[in-house]
C-alpha cells in the first residue's frame, strides 16, 4: 500500500491598493497587514511605483514579476513567497479592459518541494462609473469576464490548479460566469455568503452626498484542482485606518495529495 500524500496548503490574498490615495497615512497599515498575514501569494491592483517599492521592502523574501510592460508597475502584480515558490513564466493577456495598462496578469509558479505548478492570475475590471456604462447600461465586465475565461483556458496546463483573483468591480456577473466555466469563488465553495469588500469607511473618506453602498467587488476563484478550506475578508485596522478603501480577500486552498 502506498503511503498517503498529504495535500499542500497555500494562502492567497488579493488587495486593491487604492493607488496613492492617503498613502502617507495608510502606509503603516499596509505594512502591518503584510507582517501579520504574510500570504504565500499576494495579488495587488492599483499598484504604483511608490507602493511597489514599499511592498518590496515589506516582503524581502518574496519574488514578484519583473517585466518591461509598464502595467506591472502601474496597475497589478503578483508576489510569492520565494522560500516555497519560484516563477516559471509570466505574461499579461489583453482581455478587453478599457483602462489602457490593465491586463489579466499571470504567473506560473512551481513549488520548490514537489515540483507542482499553479497558475495565478489577477485583473482589475473596468469601474461601474465609466461614462459609457452610465449612458447605455451595458456592463463591459461581462465581456471582460468571458475573455478572461478564454485566456485562462489557453494558459492552464492540463490538471493544473488555477487561481484567478482581483478587483472585478462587480458583485454578480463575473462570479456567475466564472462559476459556469468551472471557477468557483472561495466563499461559494465553502457554502458561505460572500462578504462586502468595499468601501472601507472611514478610510475612504466618503463625502456625505456620495453613495457608500457596501458591495462585494473583490474575488478569489479556483478551479476543480484546488479545494478551498478557508476564506475571509479581514476587517484589519492599524490604529484607525485600513490598508485600503477595499477590504482584502484571503483564501486558503489545498492542492495535490492522495
Amino acid at each position: 500500500m502506498k503511503p498517503a500524500v498529504f495535500p499542500i496548503r497555500l494562502s492567497f490574498i488579493t488587495l486593491n491598493l487604492w493607488i496613492t490615495e492617503r498613502w502617507d497615512a495608510r502606509r503603516p497599515a499596509v505594512g502591518e497587514f503584510l507582517r501579520v498575514y504574510r500570504p504565500d501569494v499576494l495579488c495587488v491592483q492599483e499598484l504604483q511605483p511608490e507602493t511597489r517599492a514599499f511592498l518590496d521592502q515589506c516582503l524581502p523574501d518574496y519574488g514578484r514579476v519583473e517585466d518591461p510592460f509598464t502595467g506591472w508597475a502601474t496597475e497589478g502584480n503578483i508576489y510569492w513567497n520565494g522560500r516555497h515558490l519560484e516563477e516559471i513564466e509570466h505574461g499579461a493577456a489583453d482581455v478587453g479592459i478599457v483602462e489602457p495598462e490593465r491586463r489579466l496578469f499571470w504567473a506560473r509558479l512551481r513549488l520548490r518541494d514537489g515540483g507542482i505548478t499553479v497558475l495565478v492570475c489577477t485583473a482589475h475590471f473596468t469601474f461601474k462609473g465609466n461614462s459609457e456604462e452610465i449612458d447605455t447600461g451595458w456592463s463591459p465586465r461581462v465581456r471582460q469576464t468571458r475573455q478572461s475565461i478564454q485566456a485562462l483556458g489557453r494558459l492552464a496546463h492540463p490538471g493544473e490548479p488555477v487561481f484567478f483573483m482581483g478587483d472585478l468591480n462587480d458583485s454578480s456577473h463575473p462570479a456567475y460566469l466564472l462559476h459556469e466555466a468551472g471557477y468557483t469563488d472561495c466563499f461559494t465553495a465553502l457554502n458561505l455568503q460572500s462578504p462586502p469588500t468595499a468601501p472601507c469607511v472611514p478610510t475612504s473618506q466618503r463625502l456625505p452626498h456620495e453613495p457608500a453602498t457596501s458591495q462585494t467587488l473583490d474575488w478569489i476563484v479556483g478551479n476543480a484542482q484546488a479545494r478551498a478550506i478557508a476564506a475571509q475578508v479581514p476587517h484589519f485596522f492599524h490604529g484607525d485606518l485600513t490598508p485600503s478603501d477595499h477590504w482584502p480577500v484571503l483564501a486558503v486552498y489545498e492542492i495535490g495529495g492522495s
